[in-house]
């Protein structure tokens, strides 16, 4: 294993760590922001993260932008409209359902890639995609516990406990994601300057963003709310940390790894989740839930790890 192997998979594993980490913030601040519009402040703030990081190439901001090729423009839309889908589809299932739940079905995304990549390089489906597709289902039926309502004594309604229209809004999400790996990974295998590929992708989802909440016309952000600094905290987490440092890192980690091994490694986000949303007590677990939980985490590294043998 190289170095720089090495380095692209511990960044990933931080990645995973900040997006498992923000489930609860982001759950919490679509109590004062829609999704569109939370979406759209949250990678505004990534983007202009980003742009103090040009001055450290010691080149003019004017050079710099005027060097944008076809790839980085034409790959950050494309990326970016699946990251805004992704994101989307999440932001509102993440409203009804809850964090921990939404992290380990946002996890089917890497089940999700091998699909997409066997229908569009025509492969086989193997029995290792079959197997763990079986362990991923029992896995999920385990996790959201069908007609069970054994953790109220949470802050979250104990509808977001039932199945749920938010479940099937969050399996949207993985496939999106999944499709957001796949692409990416083949982008940044292009001549491309990472950094502006990243603000193109940024700038892509917020103006995705901000057009669909004027045209579904979400309400404005309750700035007069007296718990606001909720919102302000996690757009800056999210913006910095969730967005510039985990995407960033993704994709210079992409650059070096398959989308297959990205896969594994973003299989840690749901345990990341359920670690966080305990640690801030904001949801317990049941026997059953870990076990389902911990059926999907070991579907996913199974069939990543028999793939690329």
């Amino acid at each position: 294993m190289t170095k720089n192997r090495l380095l692209a998979q511990i960044g990933l594993v931080l990645t995973t760590l900040a997006w498992g980490a923000t489930f609860v913030l982001v759950k919490d601040s679509l109590e004062y922001a829609k999704p569109f519009t939370f979406i759209f402040f949250r990678f505004i703030i990534a983007t202009l993260t980003i742009l103090p990081f040009i001055l450290l190439k010691k080149e003019k901001l004017s050079k710099f932008f005027r060097n944008f090729n076809s790839n980085e423009i034409k790959g950050g839309i494309i990326c970016g409209f699946l990251l805004y889908a992704g994101y989307a589809f999440q932001n509102f299932g993440l409203d009804i359902t809850i964090p921990s739940k939404s992290a380990f079905i946002t996890s089917i995304s890497v089940l999700i890639v091998p699909i997409i990549l066997i229908f569009y390089k025509k492969e086989k489906i193997s029995y290792n995609l079959w197997i763990s597709i079986l362990i991923v289902v029992a896995g999920l039926y385990l996790l959201i516990e069908p007609g069970s309502l054994i953790n109220q004594n949470t802050k979250y309604g104990n509808e977001a406990f039932l199945p749920n229209i938010g479940d099937l809004l969050t399996f949207g999400c993985a496939v999106f994601f999944a499709m957001h790996i796949i692409a990416q990974s083949d982008i940044v295998k292009n001549k491309i300057n990472l950094i502006r590929f990243f603000i193109a992708q940024c700038l892509s989802v917020s103006i995705f963003a901000g057009i669909s909440a004027l045209i579904f016309n979400e309400p404005s952000v309750l700035w007069n709310h007296p718990e606001i600094n909720t919102l302000y905290l996690s757009l800056m987490i999210n913006g910095m940390i969730a967005t510039t440092f985990a995407i960033f890192m993704m994709i210079w980690a992409q650059k070096i790894l398959t989308a297959g091994e990205t896969a594994v490694i973003f299989s840690l986000e749901p345990i990341f989740a359920v670690l966080f949303s305990i640690f801030m007590g904001v949801e317990s677990f049941g026997i059953l839930k870990w076990l389902g939980g911990i059926m999907v985490v070991l579907a996913v590294i199974y069939y990543s790890l028999s793939s690329n043998k």
